[in-house]
């Protein structure tokens, strides 16, 4: 929970609002997964408070003049205070499953007091099961955060609300085939009027199959078609520039296990997205990604991923760009009480020539690299205690788009189970 953490990237029109990875949000997911309903329901209230301190808020070289982007009297180095109350909800009731969760933050920043704001999450899914064939699941998000500097050039207050929406359904052919469907939606706005080209509406449907083995591996096949619009059209280099797209996706996944303690997913496919009012460069190429789950122990974990794809950030939707990239993520719980988690990811961006951003600085080339380590202590059922270190660097063609940054998080969270 970060006030002011870098935007959550979005995977052609997929998004998660829960400012995870994309492929975490359960609309976007192809076979998707709808487990058994369990119980007993639970109720819970939670109350948090974090302390974060930014060495570089705006995300700007060290050679850059601060007062003349940002105006005087802002400052670099940045202690922002958030405190949030919230709630998480869970209802079982035979094959029914509904999850709530919601959280409000009141954001206060020491120095730069203008960029002070109220955020917040929440989602509420339904999973549901019709007999022995039939299942599906259904739900929406929805998030309200400070856009992120990186991502947006623009320094001032800049709040983005975000609303996903999605339903699908899978019905079983027999023991090992599956068909599946579904739709989904995004709509995003921005606050700041200069931002509002980024202001973002689309509509997707996908449907495939799957097919299960014996011992629980799995290939699914999938085609999923996207038709995006930015209701704000607008003129950039003399000429008139509509963003609005359609995409076609052809992809295949395999789940597969490899032992006991070695668990792999990866996906690859071909992706063709056009611009038929704009006159500028689409995009059509093959896309991939894969994760390596290994986990030797109960108390250690180590997550490898790996990708080839067109991305972007949730307040600059329409700056796509490829992404090559990696990260590895361990996780090592050293008592029932204490857990320390690292992740370091690198990332190659190339904007293609339908971006905003790469028409107006005619080649964009970004390397984006981030270090994290997480401390979490849990003493209680109650009470957890986090504090975390992160450190991001990115290195680009365009001087003016450099910086690094560290920022340093404490976090303790109460939790009341009604």
């Amino acid at each position: 929970m970060s006030a002011i953490a870098c935007s959550p990237l979005v995977s052609g029109s997929r998004a998660s609002a829960a400012l995870q990875d994309p492929s975490s949000f359960p609309g976007s997911q192809g076979p998707g997964t709808y487990p058994e309903s369990q119980g007993p329901s639970t109720y819970t209230l939670f109350a948090a408070e974090q302390l974060s301190y930014d060495d570089n808020l705006y995300r700007l070289p060290a050679t850059a003049n601060l007062a003349e982007l940002v105006g005087a009297g802002a400052s670099r180095q940045e202690i922002i205070d958030t405190v949030s109350l919230g709630t998480d909800v869970h209802w079982y009731d035979a094959n029914q499953d509904v999850s709530v969760h919601g959280r409000a933050d009141d954001n206060r920043f020491l120095d730069n007091d203008s960029l002070s704001n109220f955020s917040g999450q929440g989602d509420l899914t339904w999973d549901w099961r019709l007999g022995e064939k039939l299942s599906g699941q259904a739900g929406a998000q929805y998030f309200r955060a400070l856009t992120s500097f990186a991502s947006t050039n623009y320094y001032a207050r800049d709040m983005v609300d975000r609303v996903d929406y999605f339903a699908g359904a899978r019905y079983g052919l027999g023991p090992q085939f599956t068909l599946f469907g579904g739709i989904d939606g995004a709509d995003t706005s921005l606050s700041a009027l200069p931002e509002r080209i980024y202001d973002f509406r689309s509509k997707a449907g996908n449907g495939g199959v799957e097919y299960a083995s014996a011992s629980g591996n799995t290939v699914s096949v999938e085609y999923r078609y996207t038709d995006a619009r930015f209701p704000t059209v607008f003129v950039l280099n003399g000429a008139p520039f509509n963003s609005d797209y359609d995409e076609d996706t052809a992809l295949v996944t395999v789940k597969y296990v490899l032992s006991a303690a070695t668990q792999l997913e990866a996906s690859a496919g071909y992706l063709r997205r056009g611009y038929p009012y704009s006159e500028f460069a689409a995009f059509s190429g093959a896309i991939g990604r894969a994760s390596l789950q290994w986990q030797p122990t109960n108390a250690l974990q180590v997550v490898f991923k790996g990708w080839h794809e067109l991305r972007a950030y949730v307040d600059s939707e329409s700056d796509y760009f490829v992404s090559n990239g990696g990260s590895i993520e361990p996780e090592w719980k050293a008592t029932p009480a204490l857990t320390l988690s690292l992740a370091l990811s690198y990332e190659n961006h190339d904007y293609i020539g339908s971006s905003p951003s790469a028409l107006t600085y005619a080649s964009r080339h970004d390397i984006v690299t981030t270090q994290q380590a997480r401390l979490t202590y849990n003493p209680a059922p109650f009470l957890t205690a986090t504090l975390t270190y992160q450190y991001a660097r990115r290195d680009s063609n365009r001087a003016t788009l450099e910086f690094d940054d560290n920022v340093v998080t404490a976090n303790v969270t109460f939790k009341c189970q009604l």
